[in-house]
């Protein structure tokens, strides 16, 4: 383990947000994960775990300890039979879907962004699209955890099954998740397919759309009146000799998004001028047939701020026609597209998909001034809407804000004050948006006359 040294400077990856950690820890091993956790938790200091740095905002930020993961990575095992891979939590999931093709197998669904830590990507939500697909955690099958008091505890549903629930997405306030086990599948290919239509014929259909395929989703420039779809499906045709080019025409276009909002910056209503205000498609009904992790997933080397709501399914085309409205109102652009993808519920119960069928939406901005202040006009529409934010993305969203949204809320938090209970792993930024760690309080005996225990029944409601 590399050696603490005080007074650098940490920032993610966007670059949008840094801190100055008293120490820096790099571990290789769980015996020095658990070592520095012990160590910071003797002396009072608070601890934040960091993998790639991917969240748009402070989570990973301390005055303490931080333990960067970046170096504690690999795959540990892989049971084919059970359907099962064992890796470390720093490792990416680039990494592990690669290994994974090498032996015929493959994770069911993955978001876009291959560089995200496996344990980074869980605790915050990460999601990829299609229906019948739940967020990641809701892949994981067992995880070891490095608790605040140095213990490591093995959690799967049958052994601490509300801990290991919350524990699924907990944005590393449960403690440093050091091994996850993963269910896997055979490998598959995906054919992929575009096609574009009027933005309103897709909102008005938009349940038909959102079943129409394995994975969808869909993206719109405000000032546009059209959309672009893309449906990807399980195949059982080769990968095409194409496929590496296709795959990075995303690449290319986030590079030439990337570039127009540097020209665009004194003034955003220039960006669709800039961008062309005709949609341009010369993509075939079918683009090719690739593996599903290079599908799934593409390289995105410029760096930028996103926003990303969940929002109940049914409610998901309302908020994009009152999106649409704020954004012409404004005549304020973004030159990335609005992503629009879908998903099943979770029971995670901080997971943003928690209970329900999902629509996601994601707004990415350049990192210019004016283009923060887009993200500020439209969060509140996307909150109108039922909308929950995405644990790694920007927001504003207080623990106020949230606690209603989330019906296991109470659980969550008694199950944080039972693990944590000093707070060892909190910090500013998590006491903004889960509230401060609250002693765990003794069971209370209700006569048969009384109510519920008001400390069970908090935001259980919403």
């Amino acid at each position: 383990m590399s050696t603490g040294q005080p007074g650098p400077r940490w920032r993610n990856w966007s670059g949008t947000v840094g801190c100055r950690p008293a120490q820096l820890l790099a571990p290789t091993t769980e015996d020095e994960v658990v070592a520095a956790v012990r160590a910071a938790g003797e002396r009072g200091s608070p601890v934040r775990p960091v993998g790639s740095g991917h969240s748009f905002n402070a989570l990973a930020c301390t005055d303490g300890l931080l333990l960067d993961l970046s170096r504690y990575r690999g795959v540990l095992a892989v049971d084919a039979a059970a359907g099962e891979v064992t890796v470390l939590g720093g490792t990416t999931l680039g990494e592990l879907a690669e290994a994974l093709d090498r032996r015929g197998l493959a994770l069911a669904n993955l978001g876009t962004l291959a560089e995200q830590s496996v344990a980074g990507a869980i605790s915050t939500g990460n999601h990829g699209s299609g229906l019948a697909h739940a967020p990641l955690s809701a892949q994981v099958v067992r995880l070891r955890l490095v608790t605040a008091d140095g213990r490591v505890r093995t959690l799967d549903a049958d052994r601490e099954p509300e801990v290991f629930r919350c524990a699924r997405t907990a944005l590393g306030t449960l403690g440093v998740l050091s091994t996850v086990t993963l269910r896997c599948v055979p490998q598959f290919n995906l054919r992929v397919s575009y096609r574009t239509e009027p933005l309103d014929t897709v909102l008005d259909g938009f349940a038909d759309w959102a079943a129409e395929a394995d994975h969808v989703a869909f993206s719109w420039l405000p000032w546009q009146e059209r959309a672009g779809l893309r449906a990807l499906r399980v195949t059982a045709a080769p990968r095409t000799r194409d496929a590496v080019r296709r795959r990075y025409a995303t690449t290319i276009d986030e590079v030439r998004c990337g570039l127009i909002g540097l020209a665009g910056r004194a003034d955003t209503r220039a960006v669709p001028w800039l961008k062309g205000r005709r949609w341009r498609s010369t993509r075939p009904a079918v683009e090719y047939v690739d593996a599903s992790h290079r599908v799934f997933t593409f390289p995105q080397p410029v760096r930028f701020l996103a926003l990303e709501h969940a929002l109940p399914l049914e409610a998901t085309p309302d908020a994009l026609r009152a999106l649409r409205r704020t954004l012409r109102r404004a005549g304020a652009y973004s030159p990335y597209s609005v992503l629009v993808r879908v998903g099943a519920g979770d029971d995670s119960p901080l997971s943003p998909a928690y209970g329900r069928r999902t629509g996601y939406v994601n707004l990415t901005v350049p990192r210019t001034a004016g283009q923060v202040e887009l993200l500020r006009a439209i969060e509140p529409v996307l909150r109108d809407h039922g909308g929950r934010p995405h644990w790694g993305k920007a927001h504003t969203a207080t623990a106020e804000v949230l606690a209603p949204r989330y019906r296991e809320w109470a659980l969550f938090q008694r199950v944080r004050a039972t693990l944590d209970p000093d707070g060892v792993f909190a910090s500013d930024y998590t006491d903004r948006v889960l509230g401060p760690v609250r002693p765990a309080r003794a069971p209370t005996v209700v006569s048969a006359q009384a109510g519920p225990d008001p400390a069970v029944a908090v935001g259980d409601g919403g």
